[in-house]
């Protein structure tokens, strides 16, 4: 009779386990309760509170060879949504967003509009042309 053998078992890798900190933090807690410092142990007992932040970013937008100053200023505007929209979807902790246009124009470089708005205001009003602040004298000193 015929016996198969079995192959001997691989051993899989075993886990890293990480260092061992000294103090855990209920050990710190338990430290400092019976040292009577109730305060202190709480506010250790505590979660952290979420840090929120406001992501500001510059865009730039180059004239097109014969495009009027009107024109321009759209395709700056759709930049900026565009902008607004990518800057709160990278990060949830993103509060607000303030966007800055930079147009171009043979080698130029003016800023001709600012968006800044609050996640909760571009969740209401998702419009760029209601949050944005102009720059008059931008097409004037590009040139348009």
């Amino acid at each position: 009779m015929f016996h198969h053998r079995r192959p001997a078992p691989v051993p899989l890798p075993m886990p890293r386990s990480r260092p061992r900190m000294p103090f855990t933090s209920w050990g710190l807690v338990a430290l400092l309760m019976s040292s009577g410092s109730m305060a202190t142990a709480a506010m250790l007992a505590t979660p952290h509170a979420a840090y929120a932040y406001t992501a500001r970013v510059s865009l730039f937008i180059y004239r097109d060879p014969g495009e009027d100053y009107e024109n321009f200023l759209r395709r700056a505007e759709i930049i900026a949504r565009a902008g607004v929209q990518r800057a709160l979807d990278a990060d949830l902790l993103t509060t607000e967003v303030i966007i800055t246009v930079v147009g171009e124009n043979q080698g130029i470089s003016v800023p001709i509009m600012d968006v800044q708005v609050t996640r909760n205001e571009w969740r209401d009003r998702p419009d760029p042309q209601y949050w944005a602040t102009y720059y008059d004298s931008a097409a004037l000193l590009l040139g348009l």
